[in-house]
């Protein structure tokens, strides 16, 4: 099943590069409107509304959809999680709690309800780190990739480098299914 996910206020002004400052100095409001607009709790006036069009370069109709998109996304979001639990704990079990949840990148919230769902959490201390060399390496090979295209360097034998790097997807995907 392929999964669509609808375009909000948020996602535009991401698409586009933009932080909600640089939004809102373009469109002459304050951050916290664009705040308020992007979580669906305030919904911008005709004016606003030319703006964004432009920015975003919309139809009206277009621009419409977007924000009851935005707005739809945040009464899902508020209907996700009605119930609030609040429990009392030391500071040493606190900082345990923290601590596991900035590794497993998430907030102290989130990393509570993931455990608590049934599923085991796995946290992969300098995952966030071994990724980034990946996707650099994969970088690298793209380029290499592309000066062989053009003619600029001989094909460099990369078999081993691919044996490498197939080994340690195979091994990370094992660590991370169990």
């Amino acid at each position: 099943m392929i999964e669509i996910k609808k375009k909000t206020l948020c996602s535009l002004r991401l698409d586009k590069g933009l932080s909600q400052d640089a939004l809102a100095t373009m469109l002459g409001v304050s951050r916290k409107k664009i705040y308020r607009y992007e979580n669906g709790l305030t919904i911008p006036s005709d004016e606003i509304k030319q703006q964004l069009g432009l920015i975003f370069y919309l139809s009206r109709d277009d621009l419409d959809e977007v924000i009851k998109n935005t707005v739809d996304a945040a009464k899902e979001k508020s209907q996700t999680y009605p119930c609030t639990i609040s429990f009392r704990c030391t500071a040493d079990m606190y900082d345990k709690i923290e601590a596991n949840a900035k590794m497993a990148n998430m907030t102290v919230g989130q990393y509570v309800r993931e455990t608590y769902a049934g599923g085991q959490l796995v946290v992969l201390d300098g995952l966030k780190d071994f990724s980034k060399d990946l996707t650099r390496i994969g970088t690298n090979l793209n380029q290499l990739t592309k000066l062989c295209h053009m003619g600029k360097i001989n094909a460099p034998e990369l078999k081993s480098v691919q044996k490498t790097l197939t080994e340690i997807y195979i091994k990370l995907n094992r660590i991370i299914s169990k």
